[in-house]
């Protein structure tokens, strides 16, 4: 599913595997046994090209001359908006003479950027890599699988790395991710939105990798609801495995919280188109999705206990030796439970419950259920869908919102996981929204409902502190909390009460 384009395009699979395993996967049968003809290995060396301010980059462009042997190619490669999980890319090769970019050869207005920055483009960073390359049958579909051990040679070393592009020649998207799914029977396959242009700029940076925050979801009214679905839940896992990269390689706070914040916005997505994809396994993904999420839950709560609690009162209990002992015990608890992250996100489990997901995401009984009725959900625009799911959530937080004082913690903390789901919705559905009027309406109702779910937040972090304490400097802390409740009650009455006074912004 997606938009059709004029421009060449290639669709693939990208898959990352954990170091020296790449021949384990090179062993299956299906690659020993069903190749269409006989495998190739290339040695390859890319040198890729940009402005010393990356303005290629910032464009959405990429620029390279790759050589194999004595020839040389020149691929261009421009970012267009991810219709699915597969990567799909407007892409444009031709061979040249010399290790110098071909400008004559650059043609179409997308690519007006190459033009306009040429007299600053300078060679960046290189790419090297052994390819093994062969083309498979598998199912009805011809896909070329290749394999590569490379690395990236950037201004403070190289950087090494094992990955598999599946690209679907001739076919359908089903088998893409079959032949992914059978293949990672022999080792994990880490689904991967990484470019090998973005290890060159990763391999350049100064900075340690930061949590990334989600992209805006680009939806046209004319879309499907399964094509929006598809969209939407791309974007969630291209969050997702961004942030699971930086967590890997060192335990860092907001990215873990960015991955449960994705993994939360993936199952609401699954719910809020739960009738368009009906199977028989889309409960049994989302029950895998929050089992990812509780396992990076505890690293969370024992962050914000902290950061919200015990960090702001070390001015006030300095002194106090109990207070000292029970920081230094929560800061041991939290990397305890970093480490618990870190084992979970490389376990067999995950790795292949993400690969999974995604191969269901695009390629699920879904996609094809041939009943008239799973027909018309998937064909239904979007806008109507919008309309009507949107219009359901508002209700139903204005429902369980009343009387929020009268609702014990528990009932308050479902008022701010519904208000979580109508603003995710809200953020997914924004592309549609069009005119001064809507866009003046919806800004003012998510600023009042984030607030709301603030102050609810506020509320909920101080209701799991009073399990949390266990000692007598732990229920001190936790008292001087209980002091803030009635103010953040009063707070959060006025803020529901602004909600209802809101004219709805979804309807046209």
């Amino acid at each position: 599913m997606g938009n059709r384009s004029d421009a060449p395009q290639e669709i693939e699979l990208k898959l990352e595997l954990e170091p020296e395993t790449l021949d384990k996967v090179l062993a299956h049968p299906l690659l020993q046994a069903e190749s269409h003809d006989n495998p190739v290995t290339q040695d390859l060396h890319s040198t890729y090209f940009d402005t010393p301010d990356q303005g290629l980059r910032k464009a959405g462009i990429s620029l390279r001359i790759r050589r194999n042997g004595s020839r040389r190619v020149q691929t261009i490669k421009a970012a267009r908006s991810s219709s699915g999980v597969a990567l799909a890319r407007n892409e444009w090769e031709q061979e040249v003479k010399s290790d110098d970019p071909d400008y004559t050869l650059v043609k179409g207005s997308v690519l007006k950027p190459v033009m306009e920055l040429r007299e600053s483009i300078q060679p960046i960073f290189s790419v090297t890599a052994e390819r093994k390359l062969c083309n498979i049958s598998y199912g009805t579909s011809i896909i070329e699988v290749a394999a590569d051990r490379g690395k990236v040679e950037g201004k403070d070393g190289t950087r090494s790395f094992e990955e598999l592009e599946l690209e679907l020649k001739d076919g359908t998207p089903t088998d893409l991710f079959g032949l992914a799914r059978a293949l990672s029977t022999q080792a994990p396959l880490r689904l991967s939105f990484k470019t090998k242009a973005e290890r060159g700029f990763e391999a350049l940076s100064d900075e340690a990798p930061k949590r990334v925050k989600a992209d805006a979801i680009i939806l046209k009214r004319r879309m499907t609801s399964a094509q929006a679905f598809q969209v939407i839940s791309a974007s969630c896992l291209q969050h997702l495995m961004a942030n699971e990269a930086i967590v890997r390689a060192a335990p860092e706070a907001d990215a873990v919280h960015q991955m449960r914040v994705a993994l939360r916005r993936l199952r609401a997505a699954i719910t809020l188109f739960k009738t368009v994809v009906e199977d028989e396994q889309r409960d049994e993904i989302k029950d895998e999705l929050k089992w990812m999420a509780n396992l990076l839950g505890m690293a969370r709560d024992l962050d914000v206990y902290i950061g919200k609690v015990l960090e702001p009162a070390q001015a006030r209990h300095e002194r106090d030796v109990s207070y000292r002992q029970l920081l230094a015990e929560f800061q041991e608890r939290r990397n305890r439970a970093y480490q618990t992250v870190q084992e979970t996100i490389t376990s067999p489990r995950f790795v292949n419950g993400i690969l999974v997901t995604a191969a269901w995401i695009q390629a699920g009984r879904w996609v094809v259920e041939g009943s008239k009725a799973a027909r018309q959900r998937r064909r239904q625009p979007v806008s109507e869908l919008a309309e009507q799911e949107i219009g359901r959530r508002w209700k139903r937080v204005l429902k369980r919102g009343r009387n929020l004082a009268e609702l014990d913690p528990d009932e308050r903390h479902q008022v701010r996981i519904e208000i979580k789901k109508l603003r995710y919705a809200a953020e997914f559905f924004d592309a549609l929204f069009k005119g001064s009027s809507a866009k003046n309406r919806k800004r003012a109702a998510l600023k009042t409902l984030e607030a709301l779910q603030e102050t609810l937040g506020e509320l909920n972090d101080i209701a799991v502190g009073s399990e949390m304490h266990t000692s007598e400097a732990e229920a001190a802390l936790h008292q001087e909390q209980l002091s803030r409740v009635n103010e953040l009650l009063t707070a959060a009455q006025a803020q529901y009460r602004a909600l209802g006074r809101l004219e709805p912004f979804w309807r046209t």
